[in-house]
């Protein structure tokens, strides 16, 4: 573009001029670099993208298609088509929820709060359960000792009945004896 200059102009109008025209220059050359510059890609759109799992046969399966139906002419086409529809899929796979906690570095005590009470919550569960558990091995012992002291005052009901030894013989002498007495 040629800079067309008047003679009656004053000095600060053509500077102004001048740095419109510059200005205008450089607006066009940049809009021809972005022209220049735009690849041809085929757009997706997003009702085509489904959040899906995808596994790896399928996936080459998929891939295996889409190359023998678009039929490159040379094996670096043939990669580029395949590499494309692979990025396709990688598009619409559901990525997992991340499991790890961020704790951040600075902040102090505040982010641990919810964990510490949630570990204070698992100790009131566990010690109720330690708790239950006493509980129930103190009744079987009880229930032991029940059926231990009732054996004992069978036996000791038995030898204070008489089943057994007598301290004096019947009509005669004086002593201990067993049963049946005889003289």
């Amino acid at each position: 573009m040629k800079m067309v200059r008047k003679k009656n102009v004053s000095p600060k109008k053509r500077a102004t001029i001048d740095r419109q025209q510059q200005q205008q220059q450089q607006r066009s050359q940049h809009q021809k670099k972005k022209k220049k510059t735009k690849r041809k890609t085929k757009s997706i759109s997003s009702s085509k993208i489904k959040r899906r799992k995808v596994s790896f046969s399928s996936a080459i399966k998929q891939i295996g298609k889409r190359v023998v139906d678009q039929k490159p002419t040379t094996f670096g086409e043939a990669i580029l088509v395949a590499l494309r529809e692979a990025q396709n899929l990688k598009k619409g796979v559901k990525k997992p929820p991340n499991r790890i906690v961020k704790i951040p570095k600075k902040g102090g005590i505040l982010p641990l709060i919810p964990i510490f009470a949630g570990l204070s919550a698992l100790g009131a569960l566990s010690g109720g359960a330690a708790g239950i558990a006493k509980a129930v091995n103190d009744a079987k012992s009880a229930k032991q000792q029940l059926q231990e002291s009732q054996r004992h005052n069978k036996m000791m009901e038995a030898v204070a009945l008489g089943k057994g030894m007598f301290l004096k013989p019947y009509k005669t002498g004086m002593g201990l004896f067993l049963k049946p007495y005889i003289n």
